[in-house]
Formats: C-alpha cells, structure tokens, sequence
C-alpha cells in the first residue's frame, strides 16, 4: 500500500508539474492572433498623401547666359522647367473580405490637385528665349525680361481591385490582384508676359500670353501584387508593385495672345490670337510601387486596425501631348508626350470590422 501510495503521488506531481508549464507557455504566447481575428467582413483604409508631382515638356523659356570669355562671345543656353513643390492629397479605399487568407474586393478613390508658380527672368548677361511665341512675331528669337508661369492638375483615379492572398510559412504573404483602373488627369499652364519684344529690325515690347490645356480621361486593366512579411504578431514591412493600360481621349487646346504684332520689321498691326484645339485616343500605360512598414493590433477578438508607412512613386508616360511650340502643333503631326512622375510619402490607417 505504501507503494501504491508512493507511485499515485508521483503521477499527480508530474501531472501538475506538467499542466503547469503548459499554462505558463500558453500565458507567454499572443492571447489572439492577426488570423484568428480576421473574418468575414467589410474594411475602411484612408491614406494622407504628400507628393511632389512633376510633368516634363512644361518649360516656357531658355535662359541665356552671355559671358565675353578672352575676348569671344560665350552662350550657355539652358532650358528652364517647370518648378515643383509637394502637395497634399488623399486616397480612400472600401472593401469587402470575404474569408481570411482568401478572396477580397476594394475600390479606392486616389485624388490630389497639385499647383505650382514659376518666375523667370532675365539679369545682367542672362536673357530668356521666350518658347511660347515662336513665329508669333517676326523677331528670330522672341525674349522677354520675365515670364510667369502657372500650372495646376487635377488627378482622380478609381481602383477596382479583387485580390487572393496566400500564406506563404508563417510570416509571408502573397496576394495577387487584378482589376481596373480609370479616371481623368486635367492639366492647365498659364504662362504670362509683359516685355515680350516682338519686330525687327525696329523693337517693340508688347503683352503676351499662352494658355495651354491637356485633358486626358481614360479607363483600362490593371494587374499587382501585394507582398507581407510580418516580424512576430504587430510589425511587419510591405510592398505593392502594380501595372495598368489605359485606354482614353485626350483633348488639347493652345491660346497664344500677343498684345501688338509686326510684319516685316513695321511693328502696330495689331493684337494676334491664335488658338489650337486636338483630340485624339490614345493607350497610357503606367506603374505604381509601393514600400513601408506598417503595425497591426487586434481588438474585441473579431477586429483589427493597422497603421503603416510607405513611400510611393507612381509614373505615367505620355501625359502632356500639347506642345509648347506653335510651330511643332502646326507641322508635327503626332505632339511629342511629357512623362508624368509623383512621389513622395504615403500614411495609411486601415480598419477591418
């Protein structure tokens, strides 16, 4: 008996022993986990955005710089563009998770209005080469002594995206996704001038003016994908690399006003206007990537939240198709395209009900 007793009083020690190390191991572990708390169910993402947005074939003037070096005259010509500064912007994002580690759908609505205004003039040896009013007077090269140049855009964009994640081991996620993508990018450069010389060989300085208009709109296919890897159960870093083709129209219009004219060299024949419209459908392709780090927390067992940050570029080829020059817009039959780039910070806060 005294053995039999011995022998249960072991088993019970190691029992306790034994369930007791289990509770401790369980109390050191997450109480739940970013996949036992996701479920079916609606979610809300909303992104600040701060971008700089920059367009290239934008630049209205060339400076000039004349410097005597050892008795012969040197040009430096440099062609000035427009300059660009960060703006803020939004990006709103409704979905719907049908399961955990499976399908999802999310429309998000991208919408930032950059606006920037450049000075240019001309000092000492430096003269501006007015682009604008080539073969608007019969000076061989328009100048001016300043030239302001004003140029805002409005960009919308809608994202039809459905994407499937894969768990690939424990910490990485694969989700790729299709869907479409379309809206409207709208872009107007005013450029201004009050010293505009117009004549020769008799000079004469007049107002001028060129109002140049570029509306795209256009909707088309779009493929990414979405990359996660997680260090333990809150940070993690992540990635979206996407592509789109879209197909649109593309309406151009171009105003140059100068005040007084000349021909001939005899200079008061009057003001000229001359304007220039085209539309035509075109493909736009672009790209979009996407790198930060985020941290996730879950809640009432059934939700979660997370916040991240990242940095993002997205490009654009062919955007601005009018030209800068009159005489490209009445002998060149296809306007050269400028290439549209933004980049800069993105923050995100997602919700997931």
């Amino acid at each position: 008996m005294k053995g039999l007793a011995i022998s249960i009083a072991s088993i019970f020690i190691m029992n306790y022993t034994t369930l007791r190390a289990d509770a401790q191991e369980e109390s050191q572990q997450p109480q739940t986990t970013i996949a036992q708390c996701s479920q079916a169910g609606p979610s809300l993402c909303i992104e600040y955005l701060y971008w700089k947005i920059q367009e290239d074939g934008l630049s209205p003037v060339i400076l000039i710089d004349q410097r005597i070096v050892e008795g012969t005259n040197k040009n430096d010509l440099k062609l000035e563009n427009q300059k660009f500064e960060y703006t803020s912007g939004f990006r709103v994002a409704l979905g719907y998770n049908f399961n955990y580690e499976k399908y999802d759908v999310n429309l998000a609505w991208t919408r930032i209005h950059p606006s920037t205004t450049t000075h240019y003039s001309a000092s000492g040896t430096k003269e501006l080469i007015v682009i604008p009013f080539f073969d608007q007077t019969d000076a061989d090269v328009p100048k001016a002594g300043s030239l302001v140049s004003h140029w805002h855009a409005n960009y919308d964009m809608l994202d039809l995206v459905m994407g499937c994640k894969y768990p690939i081991g424990r910490h990485f996620k694969l989700r790729p996704n299709i869907g479409l993508k379309g809206g409207w990018i709208n872009q107007l450069q005013k450029m201004k001038s009050n010293s505009v010389l117009v004549g020769q060989p008799t000079d004469e300085i007049v107002q001028g003016s060129v109002n140049r208009q570029n509306d795209f709109n256009g909707i088309g296919p779009r493929v990414g994908v979405d990359l996660h890897y997680g260090f333990g159960s809150h940070l993690g870093i992540f990635s979206i690399l996407s592509g789109a083709l879209l197909y649109g129209n593309f309406d151009l219009k171009t105003k140059t006003f100068l005040s007084d004219t000349s021909n001939n060299g005899v200079p008061g024949q009057g003001p000229a206007i001359v304007t220039l419209e085209n539309s035509g459908k075109h493909l736009s392709p672009t790209v979009q990537i996407l790198l930060g780090g985020d941290w996730r927390t879950c809640f009432r067992q059934t939700h979660w939240f997370c916040f991240g940050a990242a940095y993002e570029v997205q490009y654009w080829w062919n955007q601005m198709r009018s030209d800068n020059s009159i005489t490209q817009l009445l002998f060149v039959n296809t306007p050269a395209g400028g290439d549209l780039m933004m980049h800069g910070l993105t923050l995100r806060a997602s919700l997931d009900f």
